[in-house]
């Protein structure tokens, strides 16, 4: 339920979206480094995140049909916020990291 607040609180706050709560989808999963793809987390980015680490994502089809996807990493035993990604109909279009 929070990831789901933090979801469409972000897609109000930054991308003006509207986003109801029973329309999003979420999927946790474990990966190995070699099995992400650079769209998802970009090489430089993933040197410094555990291995493997689990992928929490969120998705959201908009009224246009945009397709909306927050991807975010979080540290196993803190569950501290490590990374965090958006994908918009396939392209990146923003991430965060939360380390150094």
């Amino acid at each position: 339920m929070m990831n789901l607040k933090w979801f469409t609180g972000r897609m109000k706050k930054i991308f003006n979206v509207d986003v109801k709560m029973d329309e999003v989808g979420y999927e946790a999963l474990d990966f190995c480094h070699e099995e992400l793809d650079d769209l998802l987390i970009p090489a430089e980015h993933l040197e410094k995140l555990p291995d493997p680490l689990l992928l929490d994502t969120l998705s959201y089809v908009d009224d246009k049909g945009y397709e909306w996807i927050a991807g975010f990493v979080l540290e196993d035993e803190t569950k501290r916020r490590l990374y965090e990604v958006w994908i918009r109909n396939g392209e990146q279009i923003a991430y965060e990291m939360y380390f150094d």
